[in-house]
């Protein structure tokens, strides 16, 4: 197994309780701005042991791998914490492991949003890996500050 970190950020303007909140809800509706995701499901919630909820999802993505277009279903848990950061676990076959922070800091006259993600895969799926996920992410991030400056927020 392969491991590899990607992490970036995005200046939003707007009040950070307007970013965090739509940050924390991101998988409602995150076939708006996710390029791969066709389609999610939730499966169930459960407990953490610190008594915050944990979401577990099912997720349907299509992406190329070269010239051929394939679907995946991959499954996603995920929790937020009081404090607007969202931890994110996605397991897909064969063995990748995407862990995933995502939180928000006041900047200025509005929001930087940084995630940080860790990439565990097999050595020959790394690279299709990490540049699916990282060119995923910018155009996600891209995506959501021109969602949230717009006022388009989904509720």
């Amino acid at each position: 197994m392969a491991q590899t970190i990607f992490d970036q950020d995005i200046f939003i303007a707007a009040p950070i309780e307007v970013v965090r909140a739509r940050v924390t809800k991101l998988m409602t509706s995150i076939e708006e701005i996710h390029p791969f995701v066709i389609a999610t499901r939730h499966v169930k919630t459960t407990l953490a042991p610190d008594g915050s909820a944990i979401e577990h999802y099912l997720v349907r993505d299509r992406m190329k791998l070269g010239p051929f277009p394939i679907a995946f279903t991959y499954r996603v848990d995920m929790a937020a914490s009081p404090e607007g950061r969202l931890v994110s676990n996605a397991y897909q076959a064969p063995g990748i492991h995407l862990y995933n922070i995502t939180w928000c800091e006041p900047a200025g006259n509005g929001t930087r949003v940084r995630e940080h993600i860790e990439i565990t895969a097999p050595r020959l799926l790394m690279k299709t890996t990490y540049n699916g996920a990282a060119t995923a992410h910018k155009e996600l991030f891209e995506k959501l500050k021109e969602q949230i400056e717009r006022g388009n927020i989904p509720v």
